[in-house]
């Protein structure tokens, strides 16, 4: 299992806490995106914390609790507070980036990050060319599936998804089990150095997310409110109308689906976009998003799905594996997990394994799977690719369940 760590206190000391216990994992994250940011948008590390920064007069008129959390991270970890925030704007630093294969200075960035020491953890063959004709290159692809009580047998809502992306980053990944007396206290799996990714709050709420791509994507990035703080935000939240304002409060400057549930049998999958915001509802109970945008207001400034895509297969996938549990009186957390494991189509499938014939930067695959109980406030965390590994509950509630 990944790691969980116990964070308690102020912002400052959760974020000393979370950086201490996470050092050597939170380096990782920096290796990993270091090269990303040179591989995919030809960025250096430091201009990519220097692009990060560029954001900070509207992080700090809005989230002054967050920005001082990544402070004590830095303070624990012995990184810079601006490492720290480049690692909390990374979906939106590589929003305006190639989507598939590498910046045409790529390595131009990656020597300059050789020169000035930044961490590393891949060798040069990581990022040779395609090595077979018949392999895509791809972002991440996640799927998200939730069930609400008319539809499930336990009569309990449910908010699981895969993340899929580069498979070296299942190496960051961290629980974080966080105590305030400011808000509900939560549960989130996320990479080490980002706030918060998927989660549960003790309060019923819980989180997911998808990418999705639009034209607009990078153009204004100081303007936006970055998604993984969002995710952390939402995490807050005492109630799902709360979480509904919180989501239209903001613009957002690259593309992502977050769909929040509550344990009183609500979700919404939230389609942020530089262009606005859609919305997609469950229908007799269920709901399912992938990677395309949904909403035909949106849909005019997605950058369509690339030729090799997954996306509407895993989606019309999805569904058919949710009205079929349904349909039966099965659907729970049992089923939940199987559908994150099926291979049916595979490659195009929703337990996506790694591509060899991809250099390692380009390799993306289920890192981990998540079914959460929202009314039972469990966790259920598959901590590898979901059809090879167990699925482990884990409590919002210290020693409850693990």
């Amino acid at each position: 299992m990944f790691p969980i760590l116990h964070l308690h206190g102020d912002p400052q000391q959760r974020g000393q806490q979370y950086g201490s216990q996470a050092a050597p994992l939170i380096r990782h994250s920096i290796a990993s995106y270091a090269r990303q940011f040179a591989y995919r948008c030809g960025l250096t590390w430091q201009q990519a914390q220097t692009q990060a920064q560029g954001s900070l007069p509207r992080l700090e008129r809005h989230t002054p609790h967050l920005l001082e959390e990544m402070q004590g991270m830095a303070t624990g970890s012995g990184f810079t507070f601006s490492e720290i925030l480049a690692l909390n704007l990374r979906t939106e630093i590589l929003a305006g980036s190639v989507s598939r294969g590498s910046h045409p200075d790529y390595k131009a960035a990656i020597a300059a990050n050789r020169r000035l020491g930044v961490p590393e953890h891949l060798s040069e063959g990581d990022l040779d060319p395609v090595h077979s004709k018949n392999a895509t290159p791809d972002w991440g692809e996640c799927t998200t599936l939730a069930a609400l009580p008319q539809a499930t047998s336990t009569r309990h809502t449910y908010l699981a998804q895969t993340w899929d992306w580069i498979g070296d980053q299942r190496q960051a990944c961290v629980l974080l089990r966080v105590q305030s007396d400011e808000h509900p206290n939560y549960l989130t799996l996320t990479e080490a150095g980002i706030l918060a990714k998927i989660g549960l709050n003790q309060a019923g709420l819980a989180v997911a997310l998808n990418l999705l791509r639009s034209q607009q994507d990078g153009q204004t990035q100081s303007e936006g409110m970055p998604v993984h703080l969002l995710l952390r935000l939402l995490l807050q939240c005492e109630d799902d109308q709360q979480a509904l304002e919180r989501v239209k409060s903001f613009t957002y400057t690259a593309s992502s689906c977050v769909s929040v549930a509550s344990a009183t049998g609500q979700v919404i999958s939230f389609e942020l976009s530089p262009q606005g915001i859609g919305l997609h509802l469950a229908q007799e109970g269920i709901l399912a998003h992938t990677n395309h945008v949904l909403d035909p207001a949106l849909q005019k400034d997605e950058i369509p799905p690339y030729v090799g895509s997954s996306t509407t297969q895993r989606l019309e996938r999805a569904y058919h594996l949710l009205r079929q549990s349904a349909q039966r009186g099965s659907l729970n957390e049992v089923t939940l997990q199987k559908i994150l494991q099926d291979r049916t189509g595979a490659p195009r499938c929703i337990c996506r394994h790694p591509d060899p014939n991809l250099p390692a930067v380009d390799r993306t695959e289920s890192v981990a799977a998540v079914v959460m109980d929202l009314t039972q406030q469990i966790l259920y965390v598959a901590p590898g690719l979901p059809d090879q590994v167990e699925f482990v509950p884990i409590s919002t509630r210290e020693n409850d369940v693990d």
